[in-house]
């Protein structure tokens, strides 16, 4: 393992730290619900929420963006003591939301505060630079969701924000995976198809239902953030699922079923659907708990995602072919019973023992994760080329 390995490509650097924090932070979300423990005098779910969404989340989005970004724009990648000064911002932070109570008085606290929120504008600043510079403007659309994450972050230290940061939080987050999603999964399907002599129909190129799609989860985030009344945000919920489930039938999935690394992405991208469907009915329907959809997103869908993209990404951009570690596989449906167990045990099903079983597949599967791709994110590249 050399440094200037690690420190050569963001999605070195960050795609194993998100293994690492998945595991630490599920482990502590268990011991809190089965011992009691506490970190840093915080509420533990909120400090869970928290640390999901600006640590685990952020990375993996990090590890992304520093890869994908000199691709959209043909420039050079973010390496090097620059790459490390950044990924220190994330890991100082983690470590103080770990020791330390941002909302407790004193220096140390504050410290934590201003380290967690200047990491995502740190990003921002970095992914922005090559595409005002190369005029790749249709990409600044990510840049805005970076900035509206980091504004989400803010507002989550004020109390009397808190209940509008976590739902806009998700509500970014989804958007986001929803616009990387959309791009990659039907590309690397229809790669897929071309190469194994599959035949047309092919996923369609980007175009005006894919906007319309998006544009249905931006009116959702912002019914939401605006307080509209619950049956219209109901109402926009259920419509943005159903177009976002036809969106994703466009792809067609079912034809990869032979490819993990395909599959699991559209398996990701429907479990946004689900989440959407779910909310829609629970604001429709009072039985239903707002927690359905929370974990069919947060576990189901950043946590499938996640994983697929993290694994499709390290294996092309270190020169490997586009085939899964023996058991690499088993990850994937780690992360399915993990969420399936989530949303059954919100739903008041055995929830203490679905809890438990949900936060130890989570672990599995991160954890199969980093010891599988250790060896693919920390050697050179197969085929000599920088990164």
């Amino acid at each position: 393992m050399r440094t200037e390995t690690i420190a050569g490509y963001g999605f070195r650097l960050f795609f194993l730290s998100v293994p690492i924090h998945a595991v630490v932070l599920m482990a502590a979300w268990l011991g809190s619900l089965m011992w009691g423990w506490s970190f840093a005098g915080m509420d533990p779910l909120g400090w869970h929420m928290h640390e999901l969404l600006f640590g685990t989340v952020a990375a993996a989005i990090a590890g992304f963006l520093l890869t994908a970004a000199p691709n959209w724009t043909g420039t050079d990648r973010l390496h090097g003591p620059a790459l490390l000064a950044l990924w220190a911002l994330w890991l100082l932070a983690r470590i103080g939301y770990l020791l330390l109570d941002p909302a407790a008085p004193g220096t140390p606290a504050l410290a934590v505060r201003l380290i967690d929120l200047a990491f995502l504008p740190g990003l921002a600043l970095v992914i922005a630079a090559p595409i005002l510079e190369t005029g790749n403007r249709r990409n600044l659309v990510i840049v805005a969701l970076l900035m509206l994450l980091w504004l989400a972050n803010l507002l989550s230290g004020m109390p009397e924000f808190r209940t509008v940061a976590t739902p806009l939080t998700l509500d970014l987050i989804l958007i986001m995976m929803a616009l990387i999603g959309g791009r990659i999964t039907p590309l690397f399907t229809r790669n897929w198809l071309k190469r194994h002599d599959a035949g047309p129909p092919f996923p369609p190129e980007f175009g005006s239902f894919d906007r319309i799609a998006l544009l249905s989860l931006v009116l959702v985030a912002a019914a939401s953030a605006f307080n509209m009344a619950a049956h219209w945000t109901g109402a926009l919920a259920l419509i943005a699922g159903t177009v976002n489930l036809l969106r994703l039938a466009r792809w067609q999935g079912w034809r990869t079923l032979t490819d993990p690394l395909v599959w699991v992405l559209h398996l990701g991208y429907l479990w946004i659907v689900v989440a959407l469907l779910l909310r829609g009915w629970g604001l429709l329907d009072d039985s239903f708990s707002p927690r359905l959809w929370i974990h069919a997103l947060g576990v189901g869908a950043m946590g499938t995602l996640i994983l697929g993209v993290m694994a499709r990404v390290s294996l092309g951009h270190t020169g490997r072919a586009f085939v899964l570690p023996a058991g690499g596989a088993s990850m994937f449906w780690l992360i399915t019973l993990a969420a399936l167990a989530r949303v059954l045990a919100a739903a008041g099903v055995a929830t203490m023992l679905l809890q438990s079983l949900a936060a130890l597949a989570w672990i599995g599967a991160f954890a199969l994760f980093a010891v599988l791709y250790l060896p693919v994110l920390t050697r050179p590249r197969v085929d000599g080329k920088p990164g």
